[in-house]
């Protein structure tokens, strides 16, 4: 009988899987990884991305990763945007541990906004960073992906 239990409870738990905060995680993780081998921006996709940088404390850059201006109804957007820089922190997204968002042509919210914060106590003409973004959203149910890189 005990047998019996075991096999059901192995089944169970094959069954089960993983939890979705583990395969979070694991997208989490790939996805950087991923990333880390890119080394240009992918060409002609529908939105505008722009890095922007400000000094908030002596010791600190904010950075913000804006996507807007769609050209194209987007569904399922997800986000990640990782630099160079050393952090104990994680990197910012969007859609990986919580919900994806959904933008359309000419209706609120006109964008995304993804915010993080490194540690720099120099002037921010002097900061000099490599950030990779990757976008994954859907149109008409197609998915797609694309790739941001710049330098600071």
């Amino acid at each position: 009988m005990k047998k019996y239990i075991i096999i059901l409870l192995l089944f169970i738990f094959l069954l089960c899987g993983c939890s979705k905060e583990d395969k979070q995680k694991d997208i989490y993780l790939e996805s950087i990884s991923e990333l880390k081998d890119i080394n240009s921006s992918s060409k002609n996709y529908p939105f505008n991305l722009e890095l922007v940088l400000d000094k908030i404390t002596k010791k600190e850059v904010r950075y913000q990763i804006i996507l807007d201006n769609v050209t194209k109804d987007l569904d399922d957007i997800s986000i990640l945007a990782i630099h160079d820089k050393k952090t104990g922190d994680v990197y910012p997204s969007i859609g990986i541990f919580d919900e994806t968002e959904s933008l359309k042509v000419g209706e609120k919210p006109s964008g995304l906004i993804l915010v993080g914060y490194i540690d720099f106590k120099g002037d921010i003409e002097d900061f000099k960073s490599t950030f990779k973004v990757l976008v994954k959203y859907k149109i008409n149910n197609k998915e797609h992906k694309v790739y941001y890189v710049t330098k600071k």
